[in-house]
């Protein structure tokens, strides 16, 4: 997928040199949306359709999943991941009843250490391969990953935007 057909977010559109900056303030815009009503955070509006806090829970859990997986390229040689198993995520750890305040902070924090981890790679590092499984094995890059970290944190502030705009 080169765009998305949901949120219209390109792939690589974004220069290299930009992307530590997009994925800390994408990141940041998640708080303002968490200083909602903590009831409407919590609810799904429909079957299939998690609620923004269950979303924002989801970043955050991507976030760090990404970094370590960024960090297992650097070393080995094409790495492949095991899934995150995110839907399993939202039960296992109950995203519904964490604090939206907490969450907030911890989808900052998050990103802003997936964002660090790109800062000072050399090009060679960008262009490390590995083997990325969702939705299906493909060959991918490090960039690759940096960009579709960033996508996973638009996609679902959208999706959160989308909620709390019908609420």
């Amino acid at each position: 997928m080169s765009v998305c057909p949901d949120c219209d977010f390109r792939y690589g559109a974004l220069p290299r040199h930009q992307l530590v900056t997009a994925l800390r303030a994408g990141g940041e815009a998640y708080a303002p949306r968490l200083a909602t009503d903590s009831t409407i955070l919590r609810t799904r509006r429909e079957p299939g359709e998690w609620s923004p806090l269950e979303y924002a829970c989801h970043v955050r859990d991507v976030s760090l999943m990404q970094r370590d997986r960024l960090y297992v390229a650097l070393v080995e040689d094409e790495p492949s991941f095991k899934p995150m198993y995110r839907d399993q995520r939202v039960a296992f750890d109950r995203y519904n009843l964490q604090s939206p305040s907490a969450v907030a902070a911890e989808v900052a924090m998050a990103t802003a250490l997936f964002a660090g981890a790109f800062e000072g790679l050399g090009d060679d590092q960008w262009g490390r391969p590995l083997i990325y499984g969702f939705p299906e094995a493909t060959h991918r890059d490090v960039e690759w990953v940096g960009h579709h970290t960033l996508h996973e944190i638009t996609h679902h502030l959208a999706d959160i935007d989308r909620i709390l705009d019908a609420s």
